[in-house]
């Protein structure tokens, strides 16, 4: 029986001789060593992680954000392409973490994408930065009134703003469809940006933003349906994330109208593909003023204004790359497309409120 068994597993040895997808021999014990040799050395280098100065509970709750893909999916306009950009851009322009952010906007162009940035950084209208010219008919009108000065005002921050664009531009760059169109060019373009980069400092790397991740195409693929394609899309991006690039990757994802006064749930993201079992960490983002107007539980107040201003909640619902697992809360100033956090104070009236409805 033992000469049957020896026998069978020289004959399985010998056919997997000749299967082209083959393990080649090694020696099983040594290598787990050299594996273990490889962990360790590669954890110490990771230091404390990269750091978001003006999003400091993000970081502290992420213990210091990593090479991986992290997505954020909601309902259209709940803000979570306003929320991912923010952070994404804190996390690239912090010059101690040597990241260079390259965001790609699928959704839209870069014409529409730089109002946002300018009004992010300056707290000015988004309009403000993407029509000057309203502000100076105004000044033109009548340089003395009020409305004058402060149309001269807007204009000088939004020179500002660009002025700031310009001055980053070694740390943060937008590409949109007019460049790069499909997911074979973002994973080139990527590839080459990281060499650029490395051969100037080679403790550079780059942070990548895919808005949205549902637009990506790959000509190089044929999907059977639009499942799969995200299915595909999924276990791309974390590949890219891990493997590939080792680098961090944030993607938005865009969840269809949720029925009912309800939150996203992990399952809504499910139906879209394998998102939820490929991403690091899954962040789902409800905006309750967006969803139920008036009638929002989750709101702010600011003086002067009557109406509710929104705040985002952004639930942790999968995270693994640290131990948290709640919600936290940011306030979202719509007319700058500006997100900040709300302070631990803040953070947990809102939980308290959320729960007692």
């Amino acid at each position: 029986m033992a000469e049957e068994k020896k026998n069978a597993l020289q004959m399985a040895l010998d056919k997997n001789q000749e299967d082209p997808y083959q393990i080649p021999d090694e020696d099983f014990f040594a290598t787990t060593l050299d594996d273990l040799d490889a962990f360790d050395e590669k954890a110490h280098n990771k230091g404390v992680g990269y750091t978001a100065p003006n999003f400091p509970l993000f970081t502290k709750y992420m213990e210091g954000l990593e090479s991986g893909f992290y997505m954020f999916a909601g309902e259209s306009n709940g803000g979570k392409t306003a929320i991912l950009l923010n952070i994404m851009r804190d996390f690239a322009l912090h010059a101690p973490n040597k990241l260079f952010g390259i965001y790609f906007s699928l959704d839209d162009s870069c014409d529409e994408v730089y109002p946002r940035l300018i009004a992010m950084d300056q707290l000015i209208p988004i309009s403000v930065g993407s029509k000057p010219q309203r502000c100076q008919e105004i000044i033109d009108d009548d340089p003395n009134t009020e409305e004058a000065m402060i149309a001269r005002t807007m204009l000088e921050k939004r020179a500002v703003g660009l002025q700031h664009l310009r001055e980053t531009n070694e740390h943060f760059k937008v590409v949109d469809k007019s460049k790069v169109k499909y997911g074979e060019q973002i994973l080139n373009y990527c590839i080459k940006l990281q060499s650029w980069l490395k051969a100037k400092d080679p403790e550079a790397n780059i942070i990548v933003g895919i808005d949205s991740l549902s637009d990506m195409r790959f000509p190089s693929q044929r999907f059977e349906s639009d499942k799969a394609r995200n299915d595909y899309i999924a276990r791309t991006v974390k590949e890219w994330a891990v493997n590939v690039l080792d680098c961090p990757i944030f993607g938005s994802l865009h969840l269809k109208k949720l029925g009912a006064n309800r939150r996203p749930i992990v399952d809504d993201v499910k139906e879209s593909g394998e998102y939820v079992y490929e991403a690091s960490t899954l962040f789902l983002v409800h905006n309750d003023v967006n969803k139920n107007k008036e009638a929002a539980t989750i709101f702010d107040r600011i003086d002067g204004n009557e109406f509710k201003q929104p705040v985002i909640e952004l639930n942790w619902a999968k995270n693994k790359k640290s131990s948290y697992k709640g919600i936290t809360y940011h306030h979202f100033t719509t007319d700058y497309s500006k997100v900040t956090e709300c302070s631990e104070e803040q953070n947990d009236r809102f939980r308290t409120l959320a729960q007692s409805f």
